[in-house]
């Protein structure tokens, strides 16, 4: 009896305590918030750079107006792994993305009118196109657990005889369309693949691509009309190759499986798991800034990143799911992929990052075979494009003091740096011994193996390129890069008990580094090699942003260095572009410098006009009105998605063992929110600053590691927590120690009354920065 009455108490103590523990609430209608941030058009838009987008990470389509049919509402077909594979060598010519074709919507009725919205919440598009006849009513989205488009179309009485159908486009090179039309690269060889192929099988219209390597891809589609208004048109791409990367033909066998089988679906279930994923996603986090044109961008490059990639979906490149000719029509790695994924894991979307680790680990061994024989026993790399699904691309090594030749190094150790931080912001230890520590070793082997003991007694990098500036000696990208790699790697062996023979040796290199060649304007490319001319890239600056071995931690005194730096970089006006703009307000933000941040992140998302008058060049980049990026015609994903991860940066930053809150807020900015971005060491932090200061902190432990938080306070801060948190406080940090599942909340002064997070929907009007309004 006593013990029933004691396990009772115990039971009823527990109960208190729990409901003494104060809820961190989000308190947000997501469909009205994101509403105001949808994209619309008043206008129809004119082509690529204007349009309306969906996709799944496999399927995409982009809808503007048809420039060969002004008449006709087009919706542009993307595929992401409908490449060529004519040789082992990534080529642009032979190597590269393929287009598809276009489904059009052409009215009875001239076109008087176009309205669209592109629906973040729903993650569809809705339009109305009036005519002089009437209006055609349509609806489209790409369902997230389907290998198909689906578009809904109502027409009134007078439009009932509108056309619809698919154009196939001739399956040749995106860069061979887009030199050819520009009237470059006219000698350079290429044979053109044959032509597509019509065909129908039970009411499927289906368009055969055959390619010269002997297999095909094929489009397949159909409509199925509920009534004389009403229709529902099904469309997918399959792609054999793509799909099982053995070659052979017969795409067009499982184009029309995949229509018959989303015929004998239920639609409505269909659209309920779409909408189920998207509204998952979105609510995995949340972010709040005062301005309303940054804020909208933000979530609709959410939607885009999602739009782009899916768990087990390719790795996106430079178009995503969606086509358009291209110079660029592969994978990029030494910095379009990795700006791609740079917000995935901070957005606690670490699921969505996987596909790009995954294809590491899958490609290991070519990644071992692309070094040269004598370094295949410890080290690994890649040079830079690849193909899809695909690691190969030889690079140049050699420990000779005296070579001249270009070592290119910057691809995997990069990939690794953000391999080891998706690692730690999960907190897969057997995964970090198994998978991440061996690649990172490989990867960062490559320095222990060039890497030369001067007469000074100094460990030197010989001479390497610095992307995309040129070759030098001691370059400071590779100076940090190995800086980086070296630490984290001694780090990673001693956490996880790792024996390595190597620790010796990566000890006595990170001992006698050579330090960054400096002159007058800051950091230099490299020895003898200053900065002397305007350039995007920011490699030479990656000390600072994005690997923070310079920082403000462990080298404050030299804070005017990082700031002249970067303050020259800028100041070089020319080779202008919109990561160039975003890495500058990544570099200001990472010193603390908001509104210098800000004042960058303005100048990445400025609209100018993509076609200037003389003397300005014919093309200029910008970003467009629907938030996609002209690199003077060529679209590259992963441009706007850095200025994303410049407004985190401000917000939200975690390095060198450290979370830092509000840790470079411009001064323009008093309010802001965010809930449950995702840290090092398997955290989720929420904050809320009001009227300039700082509300409170939430901090939830998914690993039951401990913390260790930089915040804007001053004075004493203090916690609410369960029994078994603690938490010591050294100036404005704190050191929390916490088990799995736990949750504590920051604050100074008197305790919020409750610790919620509510953003204020009047402050944000419906926006009209973006589409066409």
């Amino acid at each position: 009896m006593q013990k029933k009455y004691y396990l009772l108490l115990v039971g009823c103590c527990w109960l208190l305590n729990s409901l003494a523990q104060p809820k961190l609430q989000l308190s947000l209608d997501w469909k009205s918030f994101l509403s105001k941030q949808d994209l619309v058009w008043n206008t129809m838009p004119k082509d690529y750079f204007e349009g309306a987008f969906v996709g799944n990470g496999l399927l995409g389509a982009m809808v503007f107006q048809d420039d060969q049919l002004p008449n006709a509402l087009l919706f542009e077909i993307g595929r992401t792994d409908v490449y060529d594979h004519r040789t082992a060598m990534p080529s642009a010519y032979e190597t590269s993305r393929l287009p598809i074709g276009q489904f059009l919507i052409s009215p009875k009725g001239t076109i008087i009118h176009c309205q669209m919205r592109m629906d973040l919440w729903q993650a569809e598009i809705r339009g109305i196109i009036t005519t002089s006849l009437g209006e055609i009513r349509f609806r489209c989205y790409t369902p997230s657990a389907e290998e198909f488009i689906l578009i809904d179309v109502v027409s009134s009485a007078g439009e009932r005889g509108y056309q619809y159908f698919f154009r196939p486009q001739s399956a040749q090179s995106a860069r061979f369309i887009f030199k050819r039309a520009s009237g470059l690269e006219l000698n350079i060889p290429y044979q053109l693949n044959p032509p597509a192929q019509l065909s129908k099988h039970d009411g499927i219209e289906i368009i055969t691509q055959p390619l010269l390597m002997g297999d095909d891809y094929a489009t397949a589609w159909k409509s199925n009309k509920t009534s004389d208004s009403t229709n529902t048109i099904l469309l997918t791409v399959a792609n054999r190759w793509g799909s099982t990367r053995k070659p052979g033909a017969g795409s067009a066998i499982d184009a029309a499986s995949t229509i018959q089988k989303a015929l004998a679906k239920s639609m409505s279930q269909i659209e309920q798991t779409h909408r189920n994923w998207w509204h998952a996603f979105y609510q995995a986090s949340f972010l709040s800034i005062p301005d309303t044109k940054l804020e909208s961008f933000y979530w609709i490059q959410l939607y885009k990143l999602a739009s782009a990639t899916h768990p087990n979906r390719p790795v996106i490149d430079l178009m995503g799911p969606w086509f358009k000719p291209s110079s660029w029509p592969l994978l990029w790695m030494n910095l379009n992929v990795q700006l791609s994924y740079y917000t995935l894991g901070m957005t606690n979307h670490s699921d969505l990052e996987e596909n790009l680790y995954q294809l590491l680990e899958r490609h290991k061994d070519q990644l071992i075979a692309n070094v040269p024989p004598e370094f295949q026993n410890d080290c690994a790399g890649v040079r830079n494009p690849v193909g899809f699904d695909d690691l190969y691309n030889p690079l140049f090594l050699s420990a000779d003091t005296s070579n001249r030749k270009e070592i290119n190094i910057i691809v995997l150790p990069w990939l690794t740096q953000m391999y080891y931080l998706h690692n730690r912001r999960i907190m897969d230890d057997q995964a970090l011994r198994n998978q991440v520590y061996p690649m990172m070793r490989r990867a960062f082997n490559v320095y222990m193996r060039i890497m030369y003991k001067g007469v000074d007694g100094k460990f030197h990098i010989p001479y390497t390129y610095s992307d995309e500036y040129g070759n030098a000696h001691e370059t400071s990208l590779n100076i940090a890069l190995a800086s980086w790699g070296f630490k984290t790697l001694i780090a990673t062996a001693e956490a996880l008990h790792i024996n390595d023979s190597y620790l010796p040796k990566w000890k006595e290199i990170l001992s006698n580094m050579a330090d960054y060649p400096i002159n007058e304007n800051g950091i230099m490319i490299g020895k003898n090699q200053a900065f002397a001319k305007p350039h995007r890239h920011y490699s030479h600056l990656f000390s600072i942003f994005p690997l923070y071995d310079l920082n403000l931690d462990n080298a404050k005194e030299r804070l005017p260095l990082m700031q002249q730096s970067i303050s020259h970089f800028t100041n070089l006006d020319g080779d202008n572009c919109m990561y160039k703009f975003s890495g500058a307000a990544s570099l200001w933000a990472a010193i603390g410098k908001g509104d210098s941040s800000l004042k960058w992140l303005h100048r990445s998302l400025e609209l100018l006009p993509r076609f200037a008058a003389p003397p300005a060049p014919a093309r200029t980049p910008t970003v467009t009105p629907n938030t996609m990026y002209s690199e003077r015609e060529n679209p590259t994903f992963e441009s706007p998605i850095a200025s994303t991860r410049s407004m985190i940066d401000m917000l939200f930053q975690d390095w060198g063992g450290v979370i830092r809150i509000f840790p470079a807020m411009p001064s323009a900015w008093k309010e802001a929110s965010f809930y449950q971005l995702q840290a090092q060491g398997g955290f989720l932090i929420s904050a809320v600053k009001q009227n300039g200061k700082t509300q409170f902190i939430a901090v939830k432990s998914v690993a039951g590691t401990h913390a260790v938080l930089q915040t804007d306070w001053s004075g004493k801060i203090k916690m609410l927590a369960p029994t078994k948190a603690s938490m010591q406080q050294d100036g404005n940090r704190v050191n929390l120690k916490m088990t799995k599942g736990t949750t504590v909340f920051l604050y100074v002064g008197q305790q919020p009354e409750h610790f919620e997070i509510k953003p204020n929907l009047n402050l944000l009007q419906p926006q009209s920065s973006w589409g066409k309004p």
